[in-house]
């Protein structure tokens, strides 16, 4: 593999100065006497989309999000984002954690979540609740931009009943959604919390239209045990392929969408040596029939610098379990900006420190294999970047 990096600055429209990184050429150097290669590109906006500091949210925490591409079937479901929402502080500012605070210049990260937490009322209203938010615009101008996230954009949330046993009670987290064009009907992988405090399991809820908070059909959990993150491949004729996993990377086939065995291991470690994956959004096909596979990484236990990078690989079209081309470096890093970070710069707000995760991405309309895509910074903001690949082919000696 044949590694080329180039580290630039653009300016793009009226969005101020974006990072360009072109971050590796990665292939298989000689099959069959062509060698194929793979770059990508990634232009990265320098302001979160959605951000309670941005005013475009009344929840603290928005982030790691999943697309919902508009339905063939019924035109008053518009593209935008499922988000995941929560309010882990009462107070910003001098009281509240995660924004700097200006008396002293102190800054703390709230680490906000719902594992082994007690049901009291104060932890159940910190639960990770799902929003919808509709896409303003194209973005043909500049970086795409949402509807704000209020109360009424509540669309899927834990249930509440004591006296049921839920899946999900404390918690509903990080979507992944897939449409199926055939029936109309939108699958949505998430992380559920159930009603003792274990889990982070995989559980799968379905919906027509999963803008509304009317309509879902919940399936409980994907698999036994602990596993989570799924990305749902949707194909013209089965099998249907569910990549999923956090620390490591597993792939499952099955001809029926409502029923998954957990396959075997497919990704465990980047090109770079990031010891650690999970799953990023559905993966999205190419020109050439092979489809990108977004995936997160980072490196030992706990989120040591440099924290959550994203990264991707390629599948080949015709059997999606056999990679043909992995980044050879990030597509870039949390600390390329404050609010990944979660550093104490003035504006910034932080849940957990050193993040960048992807998940969510589509098709960029009108730019042949051009994604964008949308990520959690810090645990508490959203953010989006435009990647583009190109691929090469060229004679070669074996």
């Amino acid at each position: 593999t044949s590694v080329s990096v180039l580290r630039d600055r653009m300016l793009v429209g009226s969005l101020g100065w974006l990072m360009a990184a072109a971050v590796g050429t990665a292939g298989r150097p000689c099959d069959g006497g062509r060698s194929v290669q793979y770059t990508a590109t990634a232009s990265v906006d320098p302001n979160p989309v959605l951000s309670y500091l941005g005013k475009n949210s009344q929840f603290g925490q928005v982030f790691n999000p999943a697309w919902i591409e508009a339905s063939p079937f019924d035109s008053s479901i518009k593209p935008g984002l499922i988000v995941r929402t929560q309010n882990c502080t009462v107070g910003y500012g001098k009281n509240g954690c995660g924004v700097e605070n200006p008396e002293n210049h102190t800054h703390s990260c709230c680490a906000c979540n719902m594992i082994g937490s007690a049901s009291t009322p104060e932890n159940l209203q910190k639960r990770s609740i799902l929003t919808f938010s509709a896409a303003v615009g194209d973005g043909s101008d500049g970086a795409p931009t949402f509807a704000p996230l209020t109360a009424d954009s509540i669309v899927f949330e834990p249930v509440d009943d004591p006296h049921t046993q839920n899946d999900d009670f404390r918690g509903t987290e990080d979507p992944r959604v897939a449409l199926d064009p055939k029936t109309g009907i939108y699958y949505m992988f998430y992380t559920c919390f159930n009603k003792d405090g274990a889990g982070g399991d995989l559980c799968l809820a379905t919906s027509k239209n999963p803008t509304v908070s009317t309509g879902w059909t919940r399936h409980g959990t994907a698999f036994p045990g602990d596993h989570k993150s799924g990305a749902l491949l949707i194909r013209d004729t089965p099998p249907h392929y569910l990549i999923s996993g956090a620390g490591q990377i597993h792939i499952s086939q099955s001809d029926d969408l409502l029923k998954w065995t957990l396959g075997p291991l497919f990704i465990n470690q980047t090109a770079w040596g990031n010891p650690n994956v999970e799953a990023g959004p559905p993966p999205l096909k190419l020109q050439d029939g092979n489809y990108v596979f977004f995936h997160n990484s980072w490196g030992g236990k706990g989120v040591p610098q440099p924290g959550y990078q994203p990264s991707w690989v390629i599948l080949d079209g015709t059997d999606p379990t056999k990679i043909v081309a992995r980044a050879p470096e990030p597509l870039w890093s949390p600390n390329d900006y404050s609010w990944m970070a979660g550093n104490t710069h003035a504006g910034t707000v932080c849940n957990v420190a050193q993040v960048a995760f992807v998940e969510a991405a589509h098709p960029v309309a009108g730019s042949p294999d051009t994604f964008q895509v949308y990520y959690g910074g810090s645990d508490a903001v959203l953010g989006t970047a435009t990647v583009s690949f190109k691929k090469s082919v060229e004679d070669c000696d074996n």
